[in-house]
């Protein structure tokens, strides 16, 4: 069995937390603490594979053109629920994610950092994709868009998502030991 990592580890994704332990998230502008009830592995697979195109219900994204944020289905969650995600696209594409409505992550002053086909290059293990879905209500969800940065219209832009969903239980009060993690934009 693999340590528990640090939560942005350059290396195989694994769980920040073990069943039993505490996690603090930030979200709606605070730290919100819980405690893992259960933990499961979300593999790389075809349902955890979008394609932001047909998603949109567009024939192509444009040459130099964008797609909208949207929400995806699979990286909804319910009430108590934690998805721990990496992802990378499949097409020559970039892909930018917002969270709680329109707060850009990836997003140091001056822009947003995008994901892009030359990410895995630069870090394998795609650990500086790494973000926190924390379920609840539609406006917790995570929205991608996709940027085209070819002068030809292409067909797909599609991404991969995979990691660990995490059920949890709300704590009263913050406990003692616990694991901060950021699911939202700050």
């Amino acid at each position: 069995m693999s340590e528990v990592a640090n939560i942005y580890d350059n290396g195989p994704i694994s769980p920040v937390a073990r069943i039993k332990e505490n996690v603090s998230v930030w979200s709606e502008e605070k730290w919100l603490n819980y405690n893992i009830d259960y933990i499961e592995p979300i593999p790389r697979s075809r349902p955890y594979t979008v394609d932001l195109v047909a998603l949109s219900g567009a024939t192509v994204i444009a040459a130099n053109a964008a797609i909208a944020a949207s929400v995806m289905a699979v990286l909804q969650m319910s009430q108590n629920e934690m998805l721990h995600i990496r992802w990378e696209p499949l097409d020559d594409v970039e892909g930018g994610l917002w969270q709680l409505g329109g707060a850009a992550r990836f997003n140091p002053r001056g822009g947003q950092a995008r994901v892009s086909l030359f990410t895995a290059i630069m870090d394998p293990y795609l650990a500086t994709t790494t973000f926190w879905i924390l379920g609840g209500t539609p406006s917790k969800d995570a929205q991608i868009g996709a940027w085209n940065p070819n002068p030809v219209a292409l067909p797909m832009a599609r991404f991969a998502f995979f990691g660990f969903r995490y059920i949890l239980t709300p704590l009263a009060s913050p406990p003692a030991n616990t694991t901060y993690l950021p699911a939202r934009a700050r």
